[in-house]
């Protein structure tokens, strides 16, 4: 299966699983929470998942994007915002700089640069970069499923690893 089979395939399972808990919310009038097996690394999503949620995105914002993939090489800078943001939220979901750069076919020293330019655009509270981030974490967030009734816990008393990132989140939550 090539790469668009799978991000068309996970897109697919994404709108159908929407459609689903929505007729379901419609008939029974009860919220569906949908819990994935519980996998041996501890990110909010594959790789996978963030390529189809990404390119979503993209073509939802631009269609003119439509036919483009991971494997496409343009300089058109709303196409690649969405790719490093995509690399900014992977890797602080815990995905090494190499495994995001093998995923979007482009080296880690590309990921590198991706990430930095996020960091940056957050602290300057870049317009486009902002509502990228704030659209992308959404998708992520309705993706997963956050839920916080019924959930047995453990303290979690880590730092965040980045800083930046922490100061992201604050930002996006004050602009909703």
């Amino acid at each position: 299966m090539t790469d668009n089979q799978k991000i068309e395939q996970k897109i697919k399972q994404i709108t159908q699983i929407k459609k689903f808990k929505l007729e379901f919310y419609k008939e029974h009038d009860i919220k569906l929470f949908i819990l994935s097996p519980k996998t041996d690394n501890q990110h909010a999503c594959t790789l996978e998942t963030y390529k189809a949620l990404t390119m979503l995105s993209i073509v939802e914002d631009h269609p003119k994007f439509k036919d483009y993939n991971f494997d496409t090489r343009s300089r058109e800078r709303d196409f690649i915002m969405y790719i490093q943001v995509m690399s900014f939220l992977a890797n602080n979901d815990g995905y090494s700089k190499t495994a995001i750069g093998e995923a979007i076919n482009r080296n880690h020293a590309t990921v590198i640069n991706s990430c930095k330019i996020v960091s940056n655009a957050v602290y300057t509270k870049d317009e486009n970069f902002t509502r990228i981030l704030k659209k992308l974490q959404n998708k992520i967030d309705n993706y997963v499923g956050l839920i916080t009734e019924d959930i047995e816990r453990e303290n979690d008393t880590k730092s965040v690893p980045d800083p930046i990132w922490n100061e992201a989140r604050h930002f996006l939550a004050s602009n909703q």
